[in-house]
């Protein structure tokens, strides 16, 4: 379940530290480790510039370490939820997650692999499904800025690792 606080960070202003990020001068997207000033709860902040998108998903070591994980079979599939703040309805995905007041809950399914020198590479469409609690993720993602989001967070969470261990942050 999403955490109040992680969801109505950018309502309020700044009200938390960052803590380690992946941004890099051009590039347009980024992937920041969070922690709330209120509550010391930490959060994945994800950007893209580009297209002017914000979305937060909350922290777990499940969540952090997703691409660590691989089993005999491969890499399963990553669930998470993801929220966007501060959007309007009326766009491609609105019937999928949940919706609080301007917060877009979704709930995403996400196929990827991992490279060599473990680079993380996304397994489009992405999926979700109507509500929070789903069990099965049988509806395209479609709108192009919630990808994108979805993507940077996959593909810059090993860059997000470098950093966290370079600025030897502990984390729980």
């Amino acid at each position: 379940m999403m955490s109040a606080t992680c969801a109505a960070a950018p309502d309020n202003g700044l009200p938390f530290d960052p803590l380690a990020t992946t941004y890099a001068e051009g590039d347009s997207g980024a992937l920041t480790l969070i922690r709330m000033k209120d509550t010391g709860e930490l959060c994945f902040l994800v950007a893209d510039n580009k297209a002017q998108a914000l979305g937060m998903v909350p922290y777990t070591s499940r969540i952090y370490d997703f691409y660590l994980r691989r089993d005999k079979s491969g890499y399963p599939p990553f669930i998470f939820q993801m929220v966007i703040p501060m959007e309007s309805r009326g766009q491609l995905d609105d019937d999928l997650g949940e919706w609080q007041e301007n917060f877009h809950l979704l709930p995403v399914y996400a196929l990827f692999d991992v490279k060599t020198g473990g680079q993380v590479v996304c397994d489009k469409p992405f999926f979700s499904a109507s509500g929070l609690n789903a069990s099965h993720f049988h509806a395209r993602i479609q709108n192009p800025n919630h990808e994108r989001l979805i993507e940077i967070f996959l593909t810059h969470m090993p860059r997000l690792h470098k950093q966290v261990r370079d600025q030897s942050i502990s984390l729980p």
